[in-house]
């Protein structure tokens, strides 16, 4: 775990010395974009964490998070739950108390495609809400960090998942799923032989909502060697606490681009504080694409330059 450790030298290093630097003003200069770049980069960049890229309500936690890790020393395991507790509480997503039964287990190895394997192989129960592509990412990847989550559906007044008649679930789905109806309506879930039921009556939100109830976050030792404790612990809080996907290319604001070439990011940035703010905050029984443009606004509003500061 040392190599982990390594870089996270005192910051002291980085501070001038000269109290005269410290009483400057820092002024960026550069060139200022266009509120249409703004948002198409905000729109780019929700995009690119996955959160909210379908029509379904997008999946969080209902339930306090309970932050859990394994496989390294207990001082270093400390460092890693306080760290995701604090990006919690920055965020607006409820803790529980230290003590509680874990729904989100980090788990260090030095060799996480053997872990993932013997998953696949011993518990594949485990992964069988993923789709084929992501249980072969999960298992056959080499990326430092995997994730996967299991996810409920449940009506949005807290009603639980129902067995149904196939015919009657199914009876208003054009394509599998409704999100509209009155007191008593019924959504169906899935290929239809699940239902949610609601006692409301809505023209705006959806009848059911997507919970996370369990997260999982493997890391590999190796792979990460001499990226900073804290900057994994902030990255693997990132990946439990929002419904994210592995990103497919560089992302230069976020914590989520910790593995990028050159990357320099080991805090979370406005843009992920941001995102984790509004995804707890917004109507959580509205469809993927108006939550995509609520969190999309949030992100414009992060981005809002600032001329100075003092």
């Amino acid at each position: 775990m040392s190599v982990l450790l390594a870089n996270t030298a005192s910051a002291e290093q980085f501070e001038s010395s000269d109290p005269q630097d410290k009483k400057s003003t820092i002024r960026v200069i550069g060139r200022q974009i266009t509120e249409a770049e703004r948002r198409k980069q905000a729109n780019d960049f929700v995009r690119s964490t996955g959160v909210a890229n379908g029509s379904d309500p997008v999946a969080r936690w209902i339930e306090p998070v309970c932050p859990k890790v394994v496989g390294i020393k207990p001082e270093y395991a400390a460092i890693v739950e306080s760290r995701m507790r604090e990006i919690a509480d920055l965020s607006g997503i409820q803790t529980d108390r230290l003590d509680c039964k874990a729904n989100i287990v980090v788990s260090f190895t030095t060799d996480a495609a053997a872990v993932m394997r013997n998953i696949s192989t011993k518990s594949p129960s485990r992964l069988a809400e993923l789709p084929p592509h992501e249980r072969s990412t999960l298992v056959n990847g080499n990326a430092p960090v995997r994730w996967w989550y299991n996810v409920r559906s449940q009506g949005a007044d807290g009603m639980a998942v129902a067995n149904s008649d196939s015919l009657l679930a199914s009876a208003d789905a054009t394509d599998g799923r409704t999100f509209n109806g009155g007191i008593g309506a019924e959504s169906a879930i899935g290929n239809g032989t699940q239902t949610v039921q609601a006692y409301r009556s809505t023209l705006i939100g959806t009848l059911e909502v997507r919970a996370l109830f369990r997260a999982n976050v493997v890391i590999d030792v190796k792979l990460a060697e001499g990226v900073p404790l804290d900057a994994v612990a902030t990255y693997a809080a990132m990946v439990a606490f929002a419904e994210t996907s592995p990103p497919t290319r560089p992302m230069p604001n976020s914590i989520l681009g910790l593995f990028d070439q050159g990357a320099r990011v080991t805090d979370p940035t406005d843009w992920d504080i941001a995102l984790l703010r509004t995804l707890y905050s917004i109507p959580h029984d509205r469809a993927g694409w108006k939550q995509r443009r609520l969190l999309v606004g949030a992100i414009v509003d992060a981005s809002a330059p600032a001329e100075s500061i003092d």
